[in-house]
């Protein structure tokens, strides 16, 4: 998927990248779906564990979706096959696969960074907002980064490279941060 820049791969042109036939992946899968899942989970896992440990620490609002930024990125340019493949395996609604998933990231995922936005609002640290279409923003913004950086690559300077993905995270961190945060009371004159 990496190599050919899509997760739209034959189950067949996976296993002869592995060095096994078909038939061996769907004894120990069950299908192409069931690799696919299973790739994910274990793609995820590490973040998900990450995740938990950032909603345990004691930090400020502001601090942890910096942080979570820099995890979404990282985990992308990680696994840059992942976002179409969530969204190809979440695309079948309410399949086995597609609630699994759901259930095992991205519900973990969408709560976690609720949390941290609805913490961030009682502190005052955030204006009032809806953590939920937050989510599409950072999320997309991530994933549009990782999934065109191929393309760009000869129109923008750097794009896919370690250091264009820490400024981007910089940059992204910055706007949305500074979008979010709690305009100062204004004094009574």
């Amino acid at each position: 998927m990496i190599e050919m820049e899509t997760p739209d791969v034959s189950l067949h042109q996976i296993a002869r990248k592995a060095g096994l036939t078909a038939p061996l992946v769907k004894y120990y899968f069950g299908s192409k779906e069931g690799l696919l899942v299973a790739l994910v989970e274990r793609d995820t896992a590490r973040s998900l564990a990450q995740l938990d440990g950032l909603r345990a620490m004691q930090i400020d609002p502001v601090s942890k979706l910096r942080i979570h930024i820099q995890g979404i990125v990282r985990t992308y340019s990680r696994h840059p096959y992942l976002p179409g493949l969530l969204n190809q395996l979440l695309r079948g609604g309410h399949s086995k696969s597609s609630e699994r998933i759901k259930l095992s990231f991205v519900t973990p995922l969408i709560e976690a960074q609720r949390e941290i936005i609805e913490e961030g609002i009682a502190s005052g640290d955030f204006r009032p907002l809806n953590p939920d279409a937050l989510y599409f923003i950072i999320i997309g913004a991530c994933q549009y980064l990782l999934s065109t950086r191929i393309a760009f690559a000869n129109v923008i300077d750097g794009v896919g490279t370690v250091e264009f993905e820490q400024e981007f995270v910089s940059t992204a961190a910055d706007v949305l941060l500074n979008g979010l945060r709690a305009l100062p009371a204004e004094s009574p004159t």
